[in-house]
């Protein structure tokens, strides 16, 4: 078995596919915690019960990442990553 020098390493852990796919988990966690920072006054404002609709609006957003996740990447297994991504980024933009 091959032994990696840091540079070599380094080089792969700064690759372009590690970098997207750092970017995009970056994003689905910017999403919990922007929900998490603004929840409380958001149902405030609506006057919901901060408690009950808090809970369940984080549990549908955890099954939403959960069957995101799954259904993304059984597609992307079968049709491609990168087709699947491109895809998804032109349905999202263009319907």
């Amino acid at each position: 078995m091959k032994e990696f020098t840091t540079q070599e390493k380094l080089k792969h852990l700064l690759s372009f596919p590690v970098i997207v796919a750092a970017l995009g988990y970056f994003v689905d966690i910017y999403d919990l915690l922007l929900f998490g920072i603004v929840r409380v006054p958001s149902l405030k404002d609506m006057n919901l019960d901060v408690d009950t609709a808090g809970t369940m609006i984080l549990n549908y957003q955890m099954v939403g990442l959960l069957l995101g996740g799954i259904l993304w990447g059984v597609l992307g297994d079968k049709k491609g990553r990168l087709s699947v991504f491109f895809w998804l980024d032109f349905s999202v933009f263009f319907g």
